[in-house]
């Protein structure tokens, strides 16, 4: 069985744990010295009473704390890492290079960055993943079935990281304001604002199912719903006219900025 350990317990080291709660091959424990053993409790794992307790029992160690931490959190897994020097780091510190990491920790640890989402709890996420040049190739694939397991991945230079921290990572905020403006405009027409966000939601998710089950790109079903000069077309020349397009690539430039703050 495998082992993996999480060092730290935010909403995003939930939603994982949440994505690989249902395989019996994977057990999992955490280390959180605030919600540790309250989000053990709620996902029905272990918690473990240091980060030092994670490292000596895990296969692969989640680093999901906050940034400020890495330092404090490398000292103290100092002797885990000598006395085990197999464990596979897998980071989702937003702006720590593979470079910072292997600074705090070791030229020798077995690194790598990763990028989920938080749709990995309903295995319908997406992780990017970046490795050092020089990882062995089966060390890789094995992370990279680890989080395949959660939706989909590709490996990316790190340099892209930040766009698709933007993309992806804040993405699903993004795509829930959509649905969040498509009730307020059903409310406004008249429709009961709980059958509206019920409309808004299924029509989400219903049109996300479409595009990946049948393997259709965003234009393509959008011309098949449209027909020319008819009422969709008319919405979306209001939705061209807004720029909706130059709106969403503006909050992305501006999600990409703040992001490179903390780089």
């Amino acid at each position: 069985m495998l082992t993996i350990g999480f060092i730290g317990a935010g909403n995003m080291a939930k939603a994982m744990m949440q994505g690989w709660a249902g395989n019996a091959d994977i057990h999992q424990v955490v280390y959180s010295p605030n919600s540790g053993a309250q989000v053990a409790a709620e996902l029905g794992l272990e918690a473990k009473q240091s980060a030092l307790d994670v490292w000596a029992e895990s296969d692969m160690v989640v680093l999901a704390m906050p940034p400020a931490q890495l330092e404090a959190v490398a000292k103290d897994l100092q002797l885990g890492i000598m006395m085990k020097p197999s464990v596979i780091v897998a980071s989702v510190l937003g702006g720590v290079s593979l470079a910072t990491l292997h600074a705090a920790f070791g030229e020798h640890v077995m690194v790598a960055r990763t990028l989920p989402n938080v749709n990995v709890a309903l295995k319908y996420g997406y992780t990017a993943l970046a490795f050092d040049a020089n990882m062995d190739q089966d060390v890789k694939g094995a992370i990279a079935a680890l989080f395949l397991e959660l939706g989909r991945t590709d490996e990316l230079p790190e340099e892209q990281f930040g766009a698709v921290s933007a993309l992806a990572g804040s993405g699903p905020a993004f795509v829930a304001a959509f649905a969040e403006a498509m009730t307020q405009a059903g409310i406004q027409a008249g429709i009961a604002p709980d059958t509206a966000a019920r409309l808004a939601e299924q029509t989400v998710v219903g049109t996300a199912r479409h595009m990946g089950d049948l393997k259709k790109d965003p234009m393509t079903l959008a011309h098949e719903v449209m027909t020319p000069g008819g009422s969709t077309a008319a919405g979306w020349e209001a939705l061209e006219q807004g720029n909706l397009n130059g709106l969403v690539a503006d909050a992305i430039q501006a999600t990409m900025k703040k992001n490179a703050e903390f780089e």
